[in-house]
């Protein structure tokens, strides 16, 4: 496979000089691979890989709209450079073997930049990471475009209620090996698709769908994002709750209040409700994760993220005990997960 890539890239991609190595890079969850091409002349690129057909089954049940004529990396990436915000160049593309060249950002992911402080100063790192998000959601929803294919998908009750039970059938019983009974069968896709209804009334903006700390990168002292071409219209505490509630690295309750009513600040929500939509988007993608993980093990053979399976759960724990009408889905979760999950009065 290698050998293939670095024949492609040499001979076909025409990169102005010679190759001189190229590295693996580690790509997360994703189906893409990702590698640095290191040329004789110094520069340095990354290079995208992209498997045939969809990337993962919950995209087979977006509710896209309309013709899709563009890749949606390219596509996202020209609206996001057009409202101002920073994302890797597009240098080369090839439609026939799926490979895509890209500026090299370096290696400063928040998540790495995170590790390397001192947890005095995460606050601050965090507040800039959110003034990013405030743009984003700022000057997208100020320059809406058609054109752009994340205007043209949404977070809908099919796909909420999909990924809610994508962890039903991997977060719990591929995880246990215990199918739930029908009563609780009923009682969870009951509350779910309440929540999810509930998702469904809040205001919607445009959505990265992945703003964690190993898509947010550092370079030149100004903060890019990266793999956003999942990117939809979902609710506005979306992508807070994937930064805060991220399931690599755990933030506080002290900073995470802060932080919670620093962003809600800087883009004039009111607190109160806005505190409820990110507690329910918690439940909803950290019980997402939850199953992604064990999915991610069980079908693609990689067991690395099982590890992060207990912070997600008591996200997700904790978030619903600051939602006393849905009290029945934490004894549910409690009742077949309670050993995976981490107390959330100990995190």
């Amino acid at each position: 496979m290698k050998n293939e890539l670095e024949h492609i890239l040499q001979n076909d991609l025409h990169l102005g000089s010679a190759l001189k190595d190229l590295l693996k890079l580690h790509g997360d969850a994703s189906y893409r691979t990702y590698h640095r091409a290191i040329l004789e002349d110094g520069r340095s690129f990354i290079v995208m890989q992209m498997p045939p057909g969809k990337s993962s089954a919950s995209e087979e049940i977006t509710n896209f709209k309309g013709r899709q004529d563009e890749l949606p990396f390219i596509n996202i990436a020209g609206y996001l450079k057009s409202c101002g915000i920073l994302v890797p160049e597009v240098l080369t593309y090839s439609a026939q073997t799926k490979i895509m060249v890209l500026e090299d950002l370096g290696d400063d992911l928040l998540a790495t930049i995170i590790e390397k402080t001192p947890p005095a100063d995460h606050v601050k790192i965090y507040e800039k990471s959110l003034d990013l998000l405030a743009r984003l959601q700022k000057a997208t929803s100020s320059n809406q475009d058609e054109s752009c294919l994340a205007f043209r998908r949404s977070f809908d009750a099919t796909l909420l209620n999909w990924e809610f039970d994508h962890f039903r059938e991997y977060g719990i019983e591929r995880l246990t090996g215990v199918r739930l009974n029908p009563k609780d069968l009923f009682t969870f896709e009951s509350l779910t698709r309440a929540i999810s209804a509930e998702i469904e009334s809040f205001e919607y903006v445009f959505t990265h769908r992945d703003f964690q700390s190993r898509n947010i990168i550092m370079h030149r002292d100004n903060l890019y994002l990266i793999d956003f071409q999942d990117a939809l219209m979902g609710p506005r505490a979306y992508d807070l709750v994937a930064l805060l509630r991220d399931s690599y690295i755990k933030i506080e309750e002290p900073k995470l209040e802060h932080l919670v009513e620093h962003f809600a600040g800087k883009m004039g929500f009111e607190i109160k409700a806005f505190r409820r939509e990110f507690h329910l988007v918690t439940v909803q993608r950290k019980l997402k994760d939850a199953g992604r993980f064990v999915y991610i093990d069980k079908i693609k053979g990689n067991p690395n993220y099982l590890k992060f399976i207990p912070t997600s759960l008591g996200y997700v724990l904790d978030a619903l005990k600051k939602l006393p009408e849905y009290s029945e889905l934490s004894k549910l979760i409690e009742k077949y997960v309670a050993k995976y999950a981490e107390n959330p009065e100990t995190a």
